[in-house]
């Protein structure tokens, strides 16, 4: 069968759009999207200037329809998500928010209701078509956006995006996060500690690398170790509460209360390890010890809520020194071996660190 010419394709889709029935439009675009790769250009965007010529009432059904569809091709067909994905943005493309509602405000329900969105293309062409018109998101739907785009099974090209918006330095809901934020807005300058938690959020591992660390020094410098003890203690304290409003969860059945936000939970493997910029002092040592403990509170049907971060707040403990951290160690040393929160990777950290140091 020869190659459809565009002058057919756009007289399938005009006949097709005119017929009154979306769902046999929606599949002949999703055949569209398949047989050319999602490039929407290949007629100079003529067939794309046909769709957006459509009713708004229509083209917001069309755009609804195309939208649903891209959760079963993340399943049946991961590569041609990308195209579906720019084709809603394109659909979009020119409507208010209000004409857009029928399709942006059920996808805003869901992204701000959840932990993680698991197919995350909608979500993506959500995002894309938002910052083209200039706006900004909530802070609830940035925040799923960000969690999203750092664990879903399907991210959806997020990552690319996400990062774009401007927002909060930290996610809302978990109470160190809004306490946190709540000292910055508080702060008459916070230019110094929002600087040093948008470094702490780049943390990647348990471990900090040299480089990294070099670059944290003169943040540290900057908030004064006595600030920065102070700021983080308060905030390590309470990353053992649970959220103040619960999220559908993502991997495992129930409400999510306990769940670490891992955009969030970055910052807290980076401030401890920034800690360790700092002279040794109890407060430290103490702060440190709270977030091994509340890292390692299991969630039923996941585990232990970030052993990562529990690493963290270990190998920090070692590398901050002195009479205090290494009494903080002892502490913890039963506590990770038995009980609620033992978990063997933690408490072999925990031993190894106290044989170091001559224990």
């Amino acid at each position: 069968m020869p190659p459809q010419q565009p002058t057919d394709r756009l007289a399938a889709v005009r006949q097709l759009a005119a017929t009154g029935s979306l769902q046999a439009l929606g599949r002949h675009l999703y055949r569209e999207n398949a047989a050319h790769r999602g490039d929407w250009t290949l007629d100079g965007g003529a067939l794309v200037r046909l769709l957006q010529e459509l009713p708004v009432e229509r083209r917001v059904a069309l755009l609804r329809r195309t939208s649903e569809g891209l959760a079963e091709t993340a399943v049946h067909a991961p590569p041609e998500c990308r195209g579906l994905a720019t084709l809603n943005v394109l659909l979009a493309q020119g409507l208010s928010a209000q004409q857009l509602a029928p399709w942006r405000e059920p996808l805003m329900a869901e992204a701000a209701g959840r932990l993680v969105v698991w197919e995350g293309w909608r979500l993506t062409a959500l995002l894309e078509a938002d910052l083209a018109a200039g706006r900004e998101l909530p802070a609830d739907v940035l925040a799923t956006a960000r969690r999203t785009a750092l664990i879903a099974t399907v991210p959806g090209g997020l990552a690319a995006v996400v990062g774009r918006f401007t927002g909060p330095v930290l996610n809302p809901g978990e109470p160190w996060a809004d306490r946190a934020l709540a000292d910055l807005a508080g702060t008459p300058d916070d230019t110094d500690l929002r600087a040093l938690l948008g470094h702490a959020l780049t943390a990647t591992g348990a471990k900090p690398t040299a480089k990294w660390l070099r670059a944290g020094r003169p943040l540290v410098d900057a908030v004064g170790p006595h600030r920065l003890r102070a700021a983080v203690a308060q905030w390590f304290a309470l990353v053992g509460q649970p959220r103040r409003q619960a999220l559908a969860a993502f991997q495992h059945s129930g409400p999510a209360l306990y769940d670490p936000d891992p955009y969030n939970w970055h910052a807290l493997q980076g401030l401890a390890a920034l800690l360790t910029l700092t002279p040794p002092h109890p407060e430290a040592a103490e702060a440190l010890g709270a977030l091994a403990e509340a890292a390692l509170i299991r969630i039923r049907g996941f585990g232990p809520r970030s052993p990562r971060t529990a690493a963290a707040a270990v190998r920090a403990l070692t590398a901050l020194g002195g009479p205090d951290a290494r009494a903080e160690l002892e502490r913890l040393a039963p506590v990770v071996a038995a009980g609620p929160l033992a978990y063997k990777p933690t408490a072999k950290a925990v031993a190894a660190a106290l044989t170091g140091w001559g224990a």
